[in-house]
């Protein structure tokens, strides 16, 4: 018998051989009662691909049988096929004691022995007639919790400009309650025993994505005192930093660029702030920069903290009920929910197929579930890559399980849509790591933020010569002589990448509007499509 989930203190205390057989078990469950007979679209993918279900019986398995992968754009022009469907099959309607039938074997083999014998005992009293209406309204009521979507989120399509809907049910809410708490367990867990309480506040924007929701539901669960916002949404910025001075936040939650280019800095500007002595600070949602975790950290010492602890995490709208944290932020990202989605990572090859990459090898994120209801992915090419991936005791925390290292966000690489990911392209005739460059121009003292855009000579003409435009935020403002500074930044990315760019010197407030604001878009491809 298996588990549907690990509690945060028993993921502390197994180990990744026994999480591998527990996820596999769940897997082959998943794709044999939930998938394959519920969910159209890889209903039709296994019978394209002459792929018998009940042959996969791992997550390598997909590689084996090269399932084709799924990409957003897959997802955007079939939405409603991504959503389980235990009523109808292949276009006809299914029988209630064939939809029972699926979830009872699904539940069974997957470990979830509470939902097998409530199954079990009220299909009984169906079939025996012994308070038979009673025990199918008990019956109608689970498969509406299970299956009928609640509510969605939206992916924000920056990488893909498609944002497309995800749909989540009752159930799936569930599991996002049991898997968020962990999230923030993980964060704050060095400074537990010694007595500290979280004062948390979540200052992720609010709307139909998964990061305000998924923070809400956590915050709540392990703070003494939680502070929900809406990234100045509602209350401006520096309100808010009265808020965290009144409530004595110690714990900060939300997206990078906000936190340091909008929140940290009215902190910095407010006279009267006096930090805890310990912070953690929870940052998702884009690529965490060097310079942007020091800015926040060297703000809230000057503050007066002694301890500042800054921890990533990593999502996306995709994987709905799972996520990915930092035990500390030069250390890897750990799945704290490996019984109900996996991370793979895969190299694509030339000639169309994949391969999933060894344990030291860059890769392209993979997501699949194991879990869940509403919209699910299986095979689902996030296309984030991690510098490599383990199995076996963090070095840094010990935590024996599933982790990665270094994820860069697609958003990163908006120059990158061909090959979701990848943060190279050709400018010129030359491969420019745009990731890179920007890490690179962020350390020169004098930027305070930028925008690399990767442009047209004439932008009227998708076929003319590539040019890389850099607008730059210094941090004295776009008032004096910066001469010296823009040939300092052509040097760095001449060095860097054998392009000479064109600066731009604008405004902090100005580039914040031109680089979207909320989620700040670090690199843009302006470049118009041919037709």
């Amino acid at each position: 018998m298996t588990k549907t989930t690990f509690t945060f203190q028993e993921l502390k205390r197994t180990n990744h051989r026994e999480i591998k057989r527990m996820q596999d078990q769940k897997f082959r469950a998943f794709i044999r009662y939930q998938i394959w007979p519920n969910h159209p679209y890889y209903r039709r993918l296994f019978k394209e691909n002459n792929v018998d279900p009940f042959n996969i019986t791992c997550i390598e398995d997909w590689e084996k049988y090269q399932i084709p992968l799924v990409r957003k754009t897959d997802y955007k022009e079939s939405l409603r096929q991504f959503v389980l469907n235990p009523s109808e099959v292949d276009g006809k309607e299914r029988a209630p004691a064939e939809i029972i039938g699926n979830m009872m074997n699904y539940s069974k083999e997957a470990g979830n022995s509470e939902q097998y014998k409530f199954l079990r005992n009220n299909g009984a009293r169906v079939k025996l007639k012994l308070g038979a209406s009673a025990a199918m309204d008990r019956l109608k009521e689970r498969l509406t919790y299970n299956y009928s979507p609640l509510q969605y989120w939206l992916s924000s399509g920056r990488a893909s400009g498609l944002p497309s809907p995800v749909f989540l049910t009752r159930y799936d809410n569930e599991l996002l309650s049991s898997n968020s708490a962990k999230c923030g367990q993980l964060a704050i867990d060095p400074f537990i025993e010694s007595g500290w309480e979280v004062s948390s506040m979540n200052l992720f924007p609010y709307a139909p994505h998964l990061g305000w929701h998924a923070v809400n539901v956590g915050l709540k669960q392990i703070s003494k005192f939680y502070n929900a916002t809406s990234a100045g949404g509602a209350i401006p910025s520096e309100k808010l930093v009265e808020l965290a001075k009144s409530f004595k936040s110690n714990a900060f939650a939300g997206m990078p660029s906000y936190l340091r280019n909008r929140f940290f800095r009215a902190m910095a500007e407010d006279s009267e702030y006096e930090a805890p002595e310990k912070v953690v600070v929870l940052l998702a949602g884009e690529k965490i920069y060097p310079r942007v975790a020091d800015d926040i950290t060297q703000t809230l010492i000057e503050k007066g903290a002694k301890e500042v602890r800054i921890v990533g995490g990593y999502a996306s709208s995709e994987s709905k009920i799972s996520f990915a944290v930092q035990c500390e932020y030069n250390g890897p990202y750990h799945n704290l929910s490996p019984l109900m989605m996996s991370w793979e990572f895969v190299r694509l090859n030339d000639d169309g197929s994949y391969e999933f990459v060894g344990e030291d090898e860059p890769g392209h994120t993979l997501l699949f579930h194991l879990d869940s209801t509403g919209t699910v992915f299986e095979g689902f090419l996030l296309g984030d890559v991690a510098s490599k991936h383990e199995r076996g005791k963090c070095p840094c925390c010990g935590i024996d399980g599933p982790f990665f290292w270094d994820i860069g966000r697609t958003n990163d690489a908006q120059a990158q849509i061909e090959v979701m990911g990848l943060a190279e392209k050709k400018i010129k005739g030359a491969t420019v790591n745009l990731t890179a460059l920007r890490t690179d121009l962020l350390k020169l003292a004098e930027i305070e933020e930028m925008q690399i855009e990767v442009a047209k000579e004439d932008m009227s003409d998708p076929y003319s010569m590539d040019v890389l435009n850099l607008y730059v935020a210094p941090k004295s403002g776009p008032k004096g002589n910066y001469e010296s500074l823009i040939l300092e930044i052509q040097k760095v990315t001449k060095t860097s990448t054998e392009v000479t760019p064109t600066v731009f010197i604008v405004s902090f407030e100005e580039l914040l509007e031109r680089a979207g604001g909320m989620k700040f878009m670090e690199i843009f491809d302006a470049r118009p499509k041919p037709a």
